[in-house]
């Protein structure tokens, strides 16, 4: 998913990574330049958990502005 936050000062940034850093479901996040502002990777069982996560943690996170979902049709290649 990708995660735009509405402030870029620097005690919204630090409680937004902490925060989502601590989500038991969260297994990576990437801070970008640009458009988003943060890339994550999230485990969940299907997509009734994914709408349970979103709804009831990402976006209560400090900060969050924008969620976008990028649910995955086929895996071509992977180098992890």
């Amino acid at each position: 998913m990708s995660v735009e936050i509405t402030m870029t000062d620097r005690q919204t940034v630090e409680d937004f990574e902490t925060a989502v850093a601590a989500l038991e479901e969260v297994t990576e996040v990437r801070r970008v330049y640009g458009v988003p502002d943060y890339i994550v990777r999230v485990d969940v069982a299907d997509g009734n958990e994914y709408e349970r996560f979103q709804t009831q943690k990402m976006t209560k996170l400090p900060g969050v502005h924008r969620i976008i979902s990028h649910p995955m049709m086929k895996l071509i290649k992977s180098r992890y």
